[in-house]
């Protein structure tokens, strides 16, 4: 299965999202899953290099730098595995990404400039393909976390259910092995459930 994190904005957490499905599915059937790091930012092949430097590394999860070939050829890497794509916030490799997804998914905090920007991404998704928000980063208790969900069940656009917490050990797992997914092991859950 070929997963695409893609949003027009960033600092909505991708990159953390595709490290964390990747552990989630590496953990949960005790094989490899790859990130493909299609941002120019190359903030998962960061994440992995400073893992490496610690003397960790990421177990199971082989992150590659991509471009538009390797993007092309990623239903090869992972026939009977997991690919994530870490997508670009803009331009060819992100409408590769998309194009060559089983599933796209959109995350956005509870943020109105975010949740506008998940919308704008969403419309861009090639017709006929499937995807879903993730609200990520999110304070439930909050009145903009309550806004964010209303206005996407408004709207009609598809989402998880399952809505991934802010916390500090998230924000600090940079460069680490993660010691848990959180509730990225419910939205891989959730994938499996329509692939």
């Amino acid at each position: 299965m070929i997963v695409t994190m893609a949003n027009a904005k960033g600092g909505v957490a991708k990159t953390t999202g595709a490290i964390l499905l990747a552990v989630a599915w590496a953990r949960r059937f005790e094989r490899e899953a790859v990130v493909l790091d299609a941002d120019p930012q190359s903030s998962a092949s960061l994440w992995r290099d400073m893992a490496e430097d610690a003397g960790s590394g990421l177990g199971l999860v082989d992150v590659r730098p991509a471009n538009l070939s390797t993007l092309r050829r990623a239903g090869r890497l992972g026939a009977d595995g997991l690919v994530v794509v870490d997508a670009p916030p803009q331009g060819r490799l992100l409408e590769e990404a998309m194009n060559v997804a089983d599933f796209v998914v959109v995350p956005t905090s509870d943020s109105p400039l975010d949740l506008q920007q998940a919308w704008a991404t969403m419309a861009a998704i090639p017709s006929g393909a499937r995807a879903a928000v993730l609200v990520s980063r999110a304070e439930v208790n909050t009145r903009a976390y309550a806004d964010t969900i209303a206005g996407l069940d408004r709207a009609g656009t598809p989402r998880f259910d399952t809505v991934v917490r802010k916390r500090q050990e998230i924000k600090k797992m940079m460069g680490s092995l993660p010691d848990s997914s959180y509730e990225y092991a419910q939205a891989l859950d959730e994938l499996l459930g329509v692939a």
